[in-house]
């Protein structure tokens, strides 16, 4: 049994349908969702709705090469202020914190200088670079 053949004004709602659900999703609209929507195989629609699909792909790019409407030039210059402040605030935290890594690397160097000393002089083992400093 074949399914009727669907009206050009039933194809017309799912294809604005589709295009609202793009926009509302911040999509683009296809003619693969108008396909889906209606449940008809891709040749069949293409076969069938040659005229629709033409003036479907028309609005499509009329859509995507319209200007997007750019904000306001103080909305646009407070945000890069924002954002720039924002990026100064974090580096002068990188820098602190790394300025505490670097200190406390440093406190553990002579940490663990001071432990292997301590370990040398009580397992009475013999430094072989400083005896050799010695010697010449």
């Amino acid at each position: 049994m074949t399914r009727p053949t669907l009206t050009d004004d039933e194809v017309q709602l799912a294809m604005d349908l589709v295009f609202r659900e793009a926009q509302e999703a911040g999509r683009h609209p296809t003619i693969t969702a108008v396909e889906k929507r209606l449940d008809i195989k891709h040749a069949t629609f293409y076969r069938n709705y040659p005229h629709l699909i033409a003036t479907f792909k028309e609005r499509a790019d009329a859509l995507r090469n319209a200007p997007c409407e750019p904000a306001s030039d103080s909305e646009q210059k407070k945000t890069s202020e924002d954002t720039i402040a924002g990026l100064r605030r974090e580096v002068t935290q990188l820098r602190r914190t790394v300025a505490i890594y670097a200190e406390a690397l440093r406190q553990l160097t002579l940490d663990y200088e001071e432990m292997r000393c301590q370990v040398q002089q009580s397992s009475q083992v013999t430094d072989l670079s400083a005896h050799r400093s010695r010697r010449h």
